[in-house]
């Protein structure tokens, strides 16, 4: 048989009838696999047998083999195998043990060339996954000196290369992403410990004996956008102010911050809330290239007559609690955000706070907590959790707090949860 360069002498999965003796030229042994390409296992010359096996078992190829270049090469059948073994039994037996001489050298070049290599590329592949996918701890110069091959040995060892070095490329690419996001949580935890001392600190024991006042605020994140305040103006009456700022994260908290100490600044400077909110206000609208707004209710309280004067911008509703625990909303009119509009007008309002009863002011992220199912908390159930009165603001704030908390159980914090509560002492 002759065969020009490139032609094929049997493809993979073609029925097996005969043997081949090459005279000259060489043979590609090549593996196709679909999807994978193609892959050269070894190649054969002069003198070498090929396709032994179709004389003993009647099985598909199991390879393609193609001319490398032009070849010669003999055909023996298993007709013909029969003729010889019937008119020349010595030469059969001769041809029979050189056969088994062949699979020899084909188990041998199995274990040596492909099962052996294959059984050091898979413990080298075991010691790149327990080195953590570093430089050391795996034979990698192993692995280098077998995808040098161009069988198939050789193709795994060079995917494991390219697996390697995009792992590599991937785990520095990650290191570097936590590194990034380690900072930004550290900045925003900084950020949380800076809005933390901007909140006021607890009343002392003098200031506890003209006006009960508590507290509470969660941010969903780190650095959250709601803000609160409670403290004597030097006139003597109580001034506290809720507020929630648009958004959330770093520019809802540096907002926030701005907000913050605006009002602490002017509050002690101003004798009326609605005059304190356009003065905020105006601060805010002078440089708000971010287009953020915060609302905010201000209330300034005397002890001594019990009055209540108070602005709402854009705020939820203040309320009222008796001493029994029966709630009763601040109603009335509530202005846009500050930060919104530069001349916009609050209104002051005013309200008797009669002797134990109970300021209450919150941000939304009070009523409108989740649950799982995406049910808010809702005012209703702040009257619940309510009834039967407290003890003082403290008690007040715990209930409201854990009412909240149950509700959301295991739902993510959509939103920052502040409120206070301001009690009349008798």
């Amino acid at each position: 048989m002759l065969l020009s360069p490139g032609e094929v002498l049997f493809r993979e999965s073609d029925a097996a009838d005969a043997m081949f003796l090459i005279e000259s030229g060489t043979l590609a042994v090549v593996l196709e696999v679909e999807g994978a390409g193609r892959s050269e296992l070894r190649r054969l010359g002069p003198g070498q047998f090929l396709g032994e096996m179709a004389l003993y078992r009647s099985e598909p190829r199991t390879a393609t083999v193609e001319a490398v270049g032009d070849v010669k090469l003999w055909r023996l059948t298993t007709e013909k195998l029969r003729e010889v073994e019937a008119r020349h039994p010595h030469l059969a037996i001769a041809l029979h043990r050189h056969v088994a001489s062949l699979l020899a050298e084909r188990v041998s070049f199995s274990n040596m060339e492909l099962k052996e290599p294959l059984a050091r590329l898979a413990h080298a592949l075991r010691g790149l996954a327990t080195s953590d996918f570093s430089d050391t701890g795996w034979n990698r110069s192993g692995v280098s000196q077998e995808a040098k091959r161009s069988d198939e040995v050789g193709a795994v060892a060079q995917a494991t290369e390219f697996l390697f070095k995009h792992l590599q490329e991937h785990i520095a690419a990650l290191q570097q992403q936590t590194a990034a996001r380690e900072a930004i949580e550290s900045e925003l935890r900084i950020a949380g410990e800076i809005q933390s001392s901007l909140l006021p600190p607890p009343l002392n024991a003098t200031e506890r004996q003209r006006v009960d006042f508590s507290a509470f605020i969660k941010p969903a994140r780190e650095a959250g956008g709601d803000l609160y305040d409670g403290f004597f103006l030097p006139d003597g009456r109580f001034f506290t102010l809720v507020g929630d700022v648009s958004g959330k994260g770093v520019s809802a908290a540096v907002f926030m911050a701005l907000a913050a100490m605006a009002v602490r600044t002017l509050a002690p400077e101003v004798n009326d809330p609605g005059a304190l909110l356009a003065q905020v206000n105006r601060l805010l609208c002078e440089r708000n290239e971010t287009m953020q707004f915060v609302t905010a209710c201000a209330v300034f309280f005397d002890p001594s007559t019990g009055e209540l004067t108070w602005a709402n911008a854009g705020h939820p509703l203040a309320a009222v609690i008796s001493a029994t625990g029966s709630l009763t909303w601040l109603d009335g009119p509530r202005a846009a955000p500050l930060g919104v509009f530069e001349e916009t007008q609050f209104a002051t309002q005013r309200h008797l706070l009669a002797p134990l009863e109970t300021l209450l002011v919150y941000s939304d992220g009070v009523s409108e907590s989740m649950d799982a199912k995406g049910a808010l908390f809702g005012g209703g159930r702040i009257q619940e959790c309510l009834t039967g009165g407290s003890n003082d603001s403290a008690q007040t704030v715990e209930r409201i707090v854990a009412a909240v908390l149950a509700h959301q159980a295991e739902a993510p914090q959509a939103d920052d949860i502040t409120l206070v509560a301001l009690r009349r002492v008798p």
